[in-house]
């Protein structure tokens, strides 16, 4: 798969080419205006598709006899995660929260309850701005850092996994994780549980693509997943599915 580094060599030289084929009137003017739109396509696409790996490498599946899945749950802790919590309890199953650091400020307690049921606790910036992709290295550093003091605040655990919002990557955010010394996660099943509305088309979504070794991503924060979860977990019960935390997925350690 083609990464940032690779890219920009790659049209450096198409450019220089474009520029020679110019000078000897081979080549309209308006060729290296596409040329430079084709460039900003691919790294847009880059940096939306986190799965592509382009500026920076994440953990999205892990391929595996043992049949098992990855449950990720962003954007929480808040009351709703509570019922999430209830309801994997009840199945007995293990998942991955990447939390927000101003909702763990807001919400100690739930935090603390998601490490004491057995579950693992991420990183997933303090603000999770809407803005973030373009945020300086040193905001998103102080994004990553003041997540991490929350989590750890609440729950005396520092994260060793961050998830970026909305699976965003550039080279700043490749920077603040390369201080903070963290595994960047992605996915390799996303529901759309924050976009759908329906329960039908959130659970059908999953199950049609869902394999061993898969990560997938929900929010517990919509109440529309909580009513979603239930069915799904039954589901994957059914198909002799193993639901696991990351770590244990990518046999690694969670905090640092």
């Amino acid at each position: 798969m083609l990464k940032f580094k690779t890219v920009n060599i790659i049209f450096f030289l198409l450019g220089i080419l474009v520029l020679v084929g110019m000078t000897k009137a081979m080549l309209p003017i308006y060729a290296i205006l596409i040329l430079v739109g084709v460039w900003m396509l691919v790294t847009f696409i880059g940096a939306t598709n986190i799965k592509m790996n382009y500026f920076f490498k994440s953990w999205h599946a892990e391929e595996n006899n043992f049949n098992q899945i990855a449950l990720t749950f962003d954007d929480g802790p808040n009351p709703n995660s509570l019922q999430i919590l209830e309801i994997l309890k009840k199945h007995q199953v293990k998942a991955t929260f990447f939390c927000i650091g101003h909702r763990v400020d807001k919400h100690p307690n739930i935090a603390k309850k998601i490490i004491e049921e057995g579950h693992t606790i991420g990183n997933h910036t303090y603000s999770h701005a809407q803005n973030m992709g373009f945020f300086s290295s040193k905001t998103m550093l102080r994004e990553i850092e003041s997540c991490n003091n929350a989590i750890t605040a609440a729950t005396g655990k520092t994260p060793f996994f961050y998830r970026p919002p909305f699976g965003i990557s550039n080279p700043k955010i490749k920077k603040a994780i390369q201080i903070t010394e963290m595994q960047p996660i992605g996915w390799s099943v996303r529901s759309f549980d924050a976009l759908l509305t329906s329960k039908d088309l959130i659970y059908k979504n999953i199950i049609r693509q869902v394999k061993s070794g898969d990560v997938i991503l929900l929010h517990d924060d919509r109440v529309l997943t909580q009513e979603v979860l239930e069915r799904l977990l039954i589901f994957l019960k059914e198909k002799n599915y193993n639901l696991v935390t990351i770590d244990q997925l990518f046999k690694s350690h969670a905090y640092s």
